[in-house]
């Protein structure tokens, strides 16, 4: 029986152990080493519990992950286990992963990814806590709703500290180092390939959120032996992030069909229950409406340094990519976005922040974004943006007019990226310098000279806000919009723009993207109405170009660039055309829309190659003949008998015969095969008889037969080289004309 002198400190010692265990139980940092062993507070869906390694496992992980007490989150040789609470069981929730870092860099890229996100439940069974994916877009019918397993973590049931706890028989302890972790390698192209086995894992960082959990794991493990070969390392690392929050969707959230044009990003086909498998595809948003508080960005305080950087310090470096967030308001006409610069006790990379890296790396060029969203309803839950060092060196390169190379640097996309349990990165966009570098000459743009005056600081920051413009835009739903640039400046930050312009589109959002944003997020009933095609369409659209600009690109853009390098190359020995210049003429050659565009895009190429060359061109400029050749077969060939990888990447079939261009060609194509002006080589004349051998046509052998004729009655007038090459002719005129149909 306690005395009364007894009762007070009696309750205050209770009340401060109850103290105690809550503030342990709400620690972001994750659970104490428990030492005296301070012991957590069973309360919420997820409990994390202290667990304490043995120093001989310590020293294993220690060795084999590199984990030191600094990085492992935890004091003492601890890590922890998760208790779930049982009536949690069968709850949906979000699961979300992210892939902080991978290694060796030479091989991944050392790139963060975002790898999806899955709407799980849980379930106990043979000593193991499952999660299983259960999303509705897979849902046949009312009867037909397939499980599927995507992770397995082992219970702990002989944890005597936990199992000592008041409330520990309505939790279940699991270790979530332990889980089935299925990593796979993915190619370029982001189809399955290597896998590797994981040896060790080590949780740490568990944070509590408003409606879940987060911790990270850390791993490493070598490649499977059936896999293993001189494409994927032996040994892998990587630190995967996990969130599990409760599965709610927005208040109010709805999408827009979605529309005929691919404006959009489309979530994955959701199967309609009971329609026969009919699908369903709607629109990725965010949940953004008036009223709302703004989508937080978070930049890395990275760009912090750079700005303090002699090269930079003359420009608002955090100020351009904080406007690259703020100005899409503009197209809502409400605050929807907003950014800051990372705190002290933020890890960008964390699930619950969406963030934008900024990587003072030079090793790498390409700029990218990734979003996470709720698989049922397209509702995007958070994103990410990177942004190398190399486009802030861009945007300065083109701000203060000075050349820029793409040095040594590679493309961000690595050979092989990582998958966990079936969830696998997804990029939005790759947005390479290198290709910003590449295209015509500047002095060709109609607007060069007439532009508005920008400042040179306004230049550097407009053009790097331009890439943070269109990073953010994808994040908000928007795909490329490659006919922005038919319009000055651009109709659309979503345009890859051509660099020497692209100061004058960062300083707003364009017109098509104001469209875009107001229709996607209910703002608007109508639908864009700018010119607009995207990715799918770079192989069937020949003014659905990247990097190019004006109104009618052909005769405004890629044609006086080709033209200017052509004629110097002809009348000085200036180096010839590059191939993408040549490339970008003859793409209007081949799929032109019309056929007078096609014969002005073949006019355009071969301007001072037509045989018959003037005499007095021929005398003017010494050297123009065999000039003139060389290049008229470098363009035959390209059209028709160059390996289709040089032609160009999108459009790279031979032209299709037409009542203008075809008759033009095989007056030209006879003109070299009889050479008509004296300048014409071997090489070109027999180029010019396998493409009239290719054309199959009786037209093309009626040319043939006639050249086949010619020359053979010229042979008796030959003498020398000129015989040998003339019988040279003649036999490979026979052979293409008997047979000549295939």
């Amino acid at each position: 029986m306690s005395t009364p002198g007894m009762a007070a400190p009696r309750g205050l010692l209770c009340m401060l152990l109850a103290l105690s265990l809550m503030t342990t139980s709400a620690c972001d940092d994750g659970p104490t080493s428990t030492g005296e062993h301070t012991r957590p507070l069973l309360d919420g869906p997820f409990v994390a519990v202290s667990h304490e390694l043995s120093p001989e496992s310590w020293e294993r992980l220690r060795l084999g992950l590199g984990v030191t007490p600094e990085t492992r989150g935890v004091e003492g040789n601890g890590t922890f286990y998760l208790a779930l609470r049982k009536k949690e069981l069968g709850q949906r929730w979000f699961m979300s992963a992210f892939l902080k870092q991978d290694t060796p860099a030479d091989v991944f890229g050392g790139f963060v990814n975002t790898l999806g996100v899955r709407v799980v439940s849980f379930q106990v069974q043979n000593g193991k806590l499952y999660v299983f994916d259960v999303d509705d877009t897979k849902v046949r019918s009312e009867l037909f709703k397939p499980d599927e397993v995507i992770e397995a973590w082992p219970i702990i049931t002989d944890d005597a500290a936990f199992n000592r706890l008041p409330g520990s028989e309505d939790y279940i302890l699991f270790d979530p180092a332990a889980g089935l972790d299925r990593f796979m390698g993915l190619d370029a192209g982001l189809t399955y390939g290597d896998g590797f086995e994981v040896e060790m894992a080590f949780a740490r960082r568990f944070r509590k959120l408003d409606t879940g959990i987060a911790f990270e794991k850390l791993i490493t493990g070598h490649a499977l032996p059936y896999f293993a070969d001189f494409d994927f390392p032996t040994r892998v690392t990587a630190t995967l992030a996990v969130e599990l929050k409760r599965y709610q969707e927005g208040a109010g959230f709805t999408t827009p069909p979605a529309p005929p044009l691919t404006h959009y990003f489309l979530n994955d086909p959701r199967i309609i229950p009971n329609s026969g498998l009919l699908t369903q595809e709607v629109p990725i948003k965010w949940n953004i409406r008036p009223g709302m508080k703004p989508i937080t960005w978070v930049i890395s305080d990275t760009l912090v340094k750079a700005q303090q950087d002699p090269r930079y310090r003359n420009y608002d470096i955090i100020g351009a990519v904080k406007r690259g967030v703020e100005q899409w308001n503009e197209a809502f006409g409400f605050q929807a976005l907003s950014a800051r610069v990372a705190q002290p006790n933020e890890s960008l990379g964390d699930l619950d922040l969406n963030s934008i890296f900024f990587d003072p790396d030079p090793s790498y060029t390409t700029a990218f974004a990734d979003f996470r969203a709720n698989p049922n309803t397209g509702e995007i839950l958070g994103a990410n943006v990177y942004l190398p060092i190399r486009w802030l060196d861009a945007a300065v390169a083109a701000g203060e007019a000075e050349p820029m190379t793409a040095g040594t640097a590679v493309a961000s996309r690595s050979k092989l990226g990582l998958s966990w349990n079936g969830m696998a990165p997804e990029r939005l966009c790759e947005l390479d310098v290198s290709e910003a570098l590449a295209g015509p000459a500047e002095t060709v743009s109609m607007f060069n000279g007439t532009l508005p005056p920008l400042t040179t600081k306004e230049r550097v920051e407009r053009t790097f806000t331009d890439v943070v413009m269109h990073e953010i835009g994808h994040t908000l739903g928007l795909r490329h919009n490659f006919k922005g640039s038919l319009t000055f400046p651009s109709s659309s930050v979503m345009e890859y723009t051509y660099l020497p312009e692209q100061a004058y589109r960062g300083g707003s959002v364009g017109p098509y993207d104001m469209s875009a944003i107001r229709y996607l997020y209910g703002l608007s009933s109508s639908l864009p109405e700018e010119t607009f095609c995207t990715d799918d369409d770079l192989f069937l659209d020949v003014d659905c170009n990247r990097r190019d600009t004006t109104a009618n690109p052909l005769e405004l853009f890629y044609g006086p660039a080709y033209r200017e390098q052509l004629r110097a190359n002809l009348e000085t020995g200036a180096p010839a055309p590059d191939d993408d210049d040549l490339n970008s003429v003859l793409q209007y050659v081949r799929s032109g829309r019309s056929s007078q565009e096609k014969l002005r895009a073949w006019n355009i190429a071969t301007e001072g190659l037509l045989a018959p060359i003037p005499p007095e061109t021929l005398a003017a400029f010494p050297g123009y003949g065999a000039r003139a050749d060389t290049q008229s077969r470098r363009i035959l060939r390209r059209l028709y008998l160059d390996d289709v990888i040089t032609r160009g990447y999108f459009f790279s079939a031979d032209p299709r015969p037409n009542s203008l261009f075809t008759p033009v060609l095989l007056a030209q194509l006879r003109g070299n095969l009889l050479n008509v002006d004296g300048v014409r080589t071997r090489a070109t004349r027999r180029t010019a008889i396998d493409i009239l051998k290719k054309l199959q046509t009786y037209e093309a052998f009626t040319v043939l037969r006639e050249a086949r004729d010619i020359i053979g009655a010229s042979l008796p007038g030959l003498s020398g080289q000129e015989r040998l090459d003339a019988e040279d002719l003649v036999s490979r005129l026979n052979q293409a004309t008997s047979p000549y149909f295939n």
